[in-house]
C-alpha cells in the first residue's frame, strides 16, 4: 500500500474499489470481471479503438435518468405546475437537447447560438426562456419571433421589446430577473472560486438581477407596455455551496422580494422561475473529490419550505414553478475517455502525460474543480505509487495532482468522470489542438453526435493577406 499525504481523499486500494465508493445513483459505469471500464454496457477500450481517442462518451440513459430525478422531487413538493428547464449551456449538443425535449423539458438559452442549438434538438416555445443582461434587437427579435419567454435583465429591453412586439404585431412573454443578495449571508463560507467569506457581496457584485427597489419602478412600467404580458420573476443563484439552507435562504429572499412587489403594485406573477446552481452528488466544482453530503432532494426540501413558507404566511397564491439546471442534468451523463502517453519519472516525482488537456475539461483551470481520473482496463491492479497526471498542451495542464496509480503503461485507457457539464461546451483549442469526437449510447446502440475535428477545421476561417504570403 502506498502512502497517501494528509489531507488528501482515498477510495481504495485499487480502481474497482475506487469506482465503488464513489458511484452515484445514476450512473452507467461498471467494472466487469476482467477489469475493464464499462461505460452504459461498453468497455472503454472498444469505444476508443472504433471511434478514436480522445472521445466525450455520453449516456442516453443517465441524462433521462437526472431529468426524471429532479423533475420528480419538485412536482412530489410543489402543490402547482413544474418546469424543469435544461441549461444549454452546460451541454450545447443538439442531441442532449432533443434527450430533454422528449422528456417534456423545457430550457434555458442566452444568444443567437443557444437558441438556435436549443430549437435544433427540439422545443416547445412556450416552455423556452432567453437570458441575458446585454441582449441585442437581433436577439430580442428572435426570441419573439419563436415565441419564447424573455427574462428582463437591463432596464433598456423593455422599451427595446415593446417596440420589437410593436412591430412583429406580437405581445411578448417576459419576466423580470431579481437579484438575492440576503445580508444573512454575509459571514457564510462558499466551496465555490475560493471564497472565504461574504457570500452576500459576492452575490451582489453578480451582474443578474434587479434589487428590490429598482424591481417596484420596473414592474408598473413593464405592466403598462401594451405589447408585453408580464408572467412573473426569475432568480438566479450561481453554484456557490453544496449547503441546501445557504441556497434557500436566496430563495426565501426572492420570495420576499416577490411579497413586497405585490403590497406596492398589486401584481401577482403566474411563474417564478429559480433558475439553476444545483450541485451534483460528485461535485466536481467543490474542489473536493468526496460525495456531496446533501443530494438534490435535501435542496429541493430546502428551497420549496422557503418559498412556500413565506407565500403562505402572506396569502400568496402559489404561481407555477419553473427552474433551470444544467449541470445536474448532464454532469455524470458524459465521461472523457484517452489514453495513457509518456510516463517520466525525476525529481522524486511521476508525471504521467495523457492525450487529452484542460482544454476538454477547462474548469480544473478556471476554477480549480476536482476530477476523479480512473485506468479503464487492469482496474484490479493495485496503487504503487502517486502521480501527477497531465494533459498535453505547453501549460501544465493538472488533470489530477499526487494521484494514486497502479503501474501505468503507454497507450492504455483511461477516463475521467463527470465531463458532461461546462466541458465541451466552454473546451477551447489551445496550442491548435483539435477537439474530440462525442459519442451518446442509447439503447444498446452508439451515435456519433459530435465529428472529432481536424487540423484543418481550426484554421478554415482565417487567411493570410497576399502581400504576406511566401514567395
Amino acid at each position: 500500500m502506498i502512502e497517501i499525504p494528509a489531507g488528501r481523499e482515498f477510495y481504495g486500494s485499487n480502481p474497482r474499489e475506487h469506482v465503488a465508493n464513489v458511484l452515484t445513483l445514476t450512473d452507467k459505469i461498471e467494472v466487469s470481471q476482467d477489469g475493464d471500464l464499462i461505460f452504459d454496457g461498453y468497455k472503454a477500450e472498444d469505444l476508443l479503438s472504433e471511434f478514436g481517442s480522445p472521445l466525450y462518451v455520453v449516456s442516453e440513459e443517465t441524462l433521462r435518468q437526472n431529468f426524471r430525478r429532479i423533475k420528480g422531487v419538485f412536482e412530489r413538493l410543489w402543490p402547482n405546475k413544474v418546469l424543469v428547464m435544461y441549461a444549454i449551456k452546460s451541454n450545447n449538443n443538439p442531441a442532449i437537447r432533443a434527450v430533454i425535449h422528449q422528456e417534456g423539458g423545457g430550457g434555458d438559452c442566452f444568444g443567437l447560438g443557444e437558441l438556435h442549438s436549443t430549437f435544433v434538438g427540439g422545443a416547445d416555445p412556450e416552455r423556452i426562456a432567453m437570458n441575458g443582461s446585454n441582449k441585442t434587437e437581433a436577439e430580442l427579435g428572435a426570441a419573439i419571433q419563436k415565441g419564447v419567454n424573455v427574462n428582463i435583465d437591463a432596464v433598456d429591453e423593455i422599451r427595446m421589446l415593446d417596440a420589437i412586439c410593436a412591430d412583429l404585431g406580437k405581445v411578448g412573454s417576459v419576466a423580470l430577473r431579481i437579484k438575492s443578495a440576503p445580508e444573512s449571508l454575509a459571514g457564510s463560507p462558499s466551496d465555490y472560486l475560493g471564497l472565504a467569506g461574504d457570500v452576500s457581496k459576492f452575490l451582489l457584485r453578480e451582474k443578474w438581477g434587479f434589487s428590490v427597489d429598482s424591481a417596484l419602478d420596473l414592474v408598473p412600467q413593464i405592466l403598462n407596455c401594451r405589447n408585453l404580458r408580464l408572467r412573473g420573476f426569475s432568480l438566479h443563484t450561481p453554484r456557490f455551496t453544496q449547503n441546501p439552507e445557504l441556497f434557500a435562504a436566496c430563495t426565501r429572499d426572492f420570495a420576499e422580494t416577490i411579497i413586497r412587489i405585490r403590497e406596492a403594485t398589486g401584481y401577482v406573477p403566474e411563474l417564478i422561475d429559480i433558475g439553476g446552481g444545483w450541485p451534483r452528488d460528485r461535485d466536481p466544482e467543490s474542489r473536493m473529490h468526496k460525495l456531496n453530503s446533501s443530494s438534490v432532494e435535501n435542496f429541493a426540501e430546502a428551497v420549496v419550505a422557503s418559498l412556500l413558507d413565506t407565500f403562505k404566511s402572506h396569502r400568496m397564491p402559489i404561481p407555477e414553478l419553473r427552474m433551470e439546471p444544467g449541470r445536474f442534468i448532464v454532469g455524470n451523463a458524459v465521461t472523457l475517455l484517452g489514453r495513457v502517453g509518456q510516463i517520466k519519472r525525476d525529481c522524486g516525482l511521476v508525471w504521467v502525460n495523457v492525450d487529452f488537456s484542460t482544454n476538454n475539461l477547462p474548469r480544473i483551470d478556471t476554477s480549480g474543480s476536482a476530477y476523479h481520473f480512473l485506468p479503464a482496463t487492469g482496474m484490479d491492479r493495485p496503487y504503487t505509487e502517486l502521480a501527477q497526471i497531465v494533459g498535453s498542451t505547453c501549460i501544465d495542464s493538472r488533470m489530477a495532482d499526487n494521484w494514486a496509480v497502479p503501474a501505468l503503461r503507454a497507450g492504455e485507457p483511461v477516463a475521467i468522470l463527470d465531463a458532461g457539464m461546462y466541458a465541451d461546451s466552454a473546451s477551447t483549442q489551445f496550442n491548435s489542438v483539435p477537439r474530440p469526437a462525442t459519442v451518446m449510447i442509447s439503447g444498446g446502440d452508439v451515435h456519433i453526435i459530435k465529428r472529432r475535428e481536424s487540423v484543418d477545421d481550426l484554421y478554415r476561417n482565417t487567411s493570410v493577406p497576399q502581400h504576406l504570403l511566401p514567395r
